[in-house]
This record gives C-alpha cells, structure tokens and sequence, in this order.
C-alpha cells in the first residue's frame, strides 16, 4: 500500500532527523562551527545559508544528517569539533542518543495522557480506565484462528452473537462450543466483521480439549492525569530499553557461540511490514511503534561499537585516560570497518527479512 510506504520513509526519517538535530543543537551551544544541516540525503534541492550554517533540503527522504567543522581532526581552529574539550565533544555526540530517548518518553507520555491501550493489571486504578476489550496477543500457526485470518491486535467484540469484554467470559463461551462452529466477531482497525470458527485440538498447545489457538489479553484505554502520565511514560521507557537490551544481549550470545540468530529480529523489511500492521492497528499502536523505534535507535546507537556514536564515545574516554587524542588514522579504519560489519549484518538481516515474510512484503507495498 503507498500509505505504507509513505509512513516508512516518515517514521525512519523524522527518527533519524531528531538523532541529529540533537547533535547540532548541542554542537552549535558548544560553540562549534555547524557547516551544513541537511533534512533528507544528497542529491540536494535546496540550500539557504543562515548565521554560518547551510541548511539544505535532499532528494533522499530517509532523516539527515549534521556536518560539523573538524569533526575528522582535519581542521584546526577556535569553533571546530576538534578543538573543543572532551566533555564538550561528549556532550556532542551523546545528544543525538538523549533526542531518541526524549522522543520515546514524550510520546509514551502523550499516549497515558489522551489514551493509551494498556493490558490491564491488577495495579491499575479502575478509574484511569476509560474503556475496556478482549484482544488478540498472539495468534498460533497453524490453528482454526490463523487459517480463518485472525490477527494480533484484532478486538474480539462478540462470541454466538454474545457481547463480551473480559477473558473469563470469553473462555466460559469458548467451553461451550465443544467442537462446534462458533461465531466470532471482532474489530480490526475501523473495520468490524464476523468469522466461523471451528475449535480443534492442538496436540502441541492444549491435547485435552479443542481451542481455536489465540492467547486473549484484557486491553484498556487508559488516562492518566498529566503528573502520573509522564511518570507513567518514563517508566514504559525504561522497561522497553531494558527488554531492548535484553534482545541485543541474546542476538550477541547467539552470535558467540555460533548458534542462529532469532527469528524475531528484525531489519527495514521487518520495519516496513510491521509499519503497515501498526497503521491497520490504529494511531496509538502506530505512535507505541514510533516510540519503541526511536528508544531502540537510542539504545543501539550508543553501544559501544565503532561507527556509532557509543564507538565514538571510546575514544574520547581513551582520549581523556591517555591525556592525549588517538591518531585520526586509526580512529577513521575503526569507524569504516565497523560501518562495513554493520552493512554486512544488515545485508543479512534483510536477507531473512525477505525469507520470513515472503508475499507480506508486496502487500505491505502494493496493498
């Protein structure tokens, strides 16, 4: 579908944009000469120069970029990047990570504020709860509810015309239907339509009685009051980081003891897909998707591997220990080999991507 592409190249692009506004802003207060700020990658369209700056507009719509005077310890003089101290630098270079980070939060916590759909714990006040569905977290393969269509995130609304808003009541109603067909309406997106299903056994999930294999969980719209709704957006942050993290340390565990690497990760071809299933989910799956995104973009990028801004965090440390700069030679085959690795395995990624999601892929595109 166009839209989906479209929301690709906007969300990949506003991501990588906020990254380097970040380093702009803190290098432009760091006193450093900002020699051009490009929205979008070359060829360029459109350039105006303002206060020493060259602020350009690019034919490649995928975020920007930010070309800071001596950043390559090529150029000396007062306002390069250079000849700054080396907490100033590290302000720099950690900005870009701490714009993501922001970005997350302040969406997570404009989600609690106006409506977020939350599964609802014992731990949540009923009265932030604004409404409430049974909805599909996951959906088995191969089962009666994959072969009939059913999605994760689809809202199941009524069950043999029953109308339904609690796990308990469904499973009473799932009971009942001993092996025989039963109606299933649900809600995708703004769309509403019903299904026969016939529950079966599932020798592998539940060998004692027939199920239609979907794992139901209790959604809420939840609203908080402006105080709790950022404390609550801070919190969600963290806990996705530290899940984000998690993954990474399994990928690297993986990768070390030469064991393949989970199918659940994921490259622009897996981000593509899911872009399209976000907007089919509705606008808050699509700004949560938007936020885990960009706290991933700050998680990853402040690893300390070379040709990320955490790579180039090394060096200064190094820099600050030795009491000297590393030679610029050395540091520049660093960055390149690192950006080489990271095409590779991303070359890779996309490799499985295409593998993994087969014809999903030219839906996500052509609809």
């Amino acid at each position: 579908m166009f839209i989906t592409i479209i929301a690709f190249i906007l969300i990949l692009g506003l991501l990588v944009l906020v990254h380097e506004f970040g380093h702009f802003y803190a290098a432009k207060k760091a006193g450093m000469n900002v020699e051009e700020f490009g929205i979008g990658f070359p060829p360029k369209v459109y350039s105006k120069k303002y206060k020493g700056t060259e602020y350009s507009l690019n034919a490649i719509p995928l975020g920007g970029f930010v070309k800071i005077k001596g950043e390559d310890g090529e150029i000396e003089g007062e306002d390069t990047f250079s000849s700054k101290p080396v907490w100033r630098r590290l302000t720099v270079i950690v900005a870009g990570v701490l714009m993501n980070a922001i970005t997350g939060w302040v969406l997570l916590s404009g989600l609690f504020l106006f409506g977020a759909p939350v599964e609802i714990t014992p731990d949540i006040d009923a009265k932030y709860i604004k409404e409430k569905n049974i909805v599909i977290a996951e959906v088995i393969e191969p089962s009666p509810a994959f072969e009939a269509g059913l999605k994760a995130g689809d809202k199941i609304l009524k069950v043999d015309n029953i109308f339904l808003n609690d796990i308990e009541s469904f499973q009473e109603e799932m009971a009942k239907s001993e092996n025989n067909p039963i109606e299933i309406t649900y809600k995708r997106g703004d769309i509403e339509q019903a299904i026969s299903i016939t529950p079966k056994i599932l020798e592998n999930i539940q060998p004692d009685r027939a199920i239609i294999g979907i794992a139901p969980t209790e959604i809420g719209i939840v609203r908080f009051p402006i105080h709790k709704a950022i404390f609550a957006g801070a919190k969600s942050g963290y806990n996705y980081s530290r899940r984000i993290l998690q993954v990474l340390g399994g990928i690297i565990s993986d990768i070390w003891h030469r064991e393949p690497v989970s199918e659940s990760v994921g490259g622009p071809v897996a981000v593509a897909v899911i872009t399209g299933d976000m907007i089919d989910m509705g606008f808050a799956h699509l700004i949560i998707f938007i936020a885990v995104l960009s706290l991933n973009f700050a998680v990853i990028n402040i690893l300390p591997f070379p040709a990320l801004d955490g790579g180039r965090l090394i060096f200064l440390i190094v820099e600050k220990l030795r009491g000297k700069p590393s030679r610029q030679e050395i540091e520049a085959w660093f960055h390149r080999i690192g950006f080489i690795l990271l095409m590779l395995l991303m070359i890779l990624i996309t490799y499985r991507d295409i593998a993994r999601f087969g014809g999903r892929i030219w839906h996500a595109v052509v609809g």
